[in-house]
């Protein structure tokens, strides 16, 4: 089969490789579109302990092909596949509870830059049948985080005021549909004018371009010096003291990446002194990816696609969202 996979040089090859083969309990699926994500990048860069060579790819909607298991999924059902892998070893996990420590699709195990791929039977759902394969593909792992770090996480409430950084990426966009479903109030991060119309035209009025103003003062303004509820955040180090900064007393902040570094300072007094609450998240529960498919079946969610390319294209995919220019996901097609 063609795949692109990384040596242990850490280069991206395109070429054949072997048809993976199901083992009990898993699915064969010919896949018809994968997502791109920041966690390929990091893969590919080596800042994260993998086998070599390895296929990246955590958002995959495909075909069955073949199933080595008795249940309720058949060859040549539409599906999906929940990027949450439960570890199966974690407390909660021997408790028959929600994972707290899972594995995710592509990175500890093959992924979708593929035409085929196998995966665990219970992490196969069928397809929305309102979304296309790249639909399919564009909602899996970005709107489970931003749900489970809005819902399971913080706990937005209607009425409150979160800031959204990253608000044109995949995350970031996935935040904003959750944030308006839930009855918050919107203030968007865009880094230029182009990707501020696009964000206004789904609704949202307050959108700060953070490479031409000053953050602080525009969120004040919004907000008539009563800063924000949440701060959502997955850039890191070039953000994390302006996050703080507009927050209000008592308000959360809620991190689930660093794509501009990792390594951030603070002034301490001002947590306890403003009682802030910060909330580490990654991925989300079984629960949380079937309420979020079910919202996607409803057309109360819906992914936004930035741009499709083939498979054999994937350097200028990732180029392309390595340099942030993209609104949405962007997606390979098989």
């Amino acid at each position: 089969m063609k795949a692109v996979y990384i040596d242990k040089s850490l280069n991206l090859n395109y070429g054949d490789v072997p048809r993976p083969i199901p083992k009990e309990g898993e699915a064969l699926i010919k896949i018809k579109a994968c997502a791109l994500n920041h966690l390929d990048l990091h893969l590919l860069k080596g800042r994260l302990d993998i086998p070599f060579p390895h296929i990246p790819g955590s958002d995959v909607a495909g075909v069955i092909i073949e199933v080595n298991s008795m249940g309720k999924l058949k060859v040549g059902q539409d599906v999906v596949v929940n990027p949450a892998i439960p570890c199966g070893q974690c407390s909660r996990c021997r408790k028959g509870l929600s994972c707290e420590i899972v594995i995710i699709f592509g990175y500890k195990t093959q992924g979708g830059y593929a035409e085929y791929v196998v995966a665990p039977i219970k992490q196969l759902y069928p397809k929305p049948q309102n979304l296309s394969f790249e639909e399919a593909a564009a909602f899996p792992l970005t709107f489970l985080t931003a749900y489970h770090m809005l819902v399971g996480r913080v706990k937005l409430q209607r009425g409150e005021t979160i800031f959204i950084w990253g608000a044109s990426g995949g995350l970031g966009s996935a935040a904003i549909q959750i944030a308006k479903y839930l009855g918050a109030r919107i203030i968007a991060a865009v880094s230029n004018d182009d990707d501020a119309k696009r964000i206004n035209k789904t609704g949202v009025e307050q959108i700060v371009n953070y490479k031409k103003v000053n953050v602080e003062k525009l969120v004040n303004k919004f907000t008539k010096g009563k800063k924000v509820d949440v701060v959502f955040e997955s850039i890191g180090v070039k953000t994390w003291n302006i996050s703080l900064a507009i927050l209000r007393p008592h308000g959360r902040v809620v991190i689930a990446g660093t794509t501009s570094g990792a390594v951030a300072s603070q002034d301490l007094s001002d947590v306890y002194y403003f009682q802030y609450t910060i909330f580490g998240s990654r991925m989300g529960t079984k629960e949380e990816f079937e309420q979020v498919l079910k919202l996607v079946e409803a057309g109360k969610l819906k992914p936004i696609i930035d741009k499709v390319f083939p498979l054999k294209d994937v350097k200028k995919a990732l180029k392309r969202l390595e340099e942030s220019t993209h609104f949405g996901k962007i997606i390979l097609r098989i």
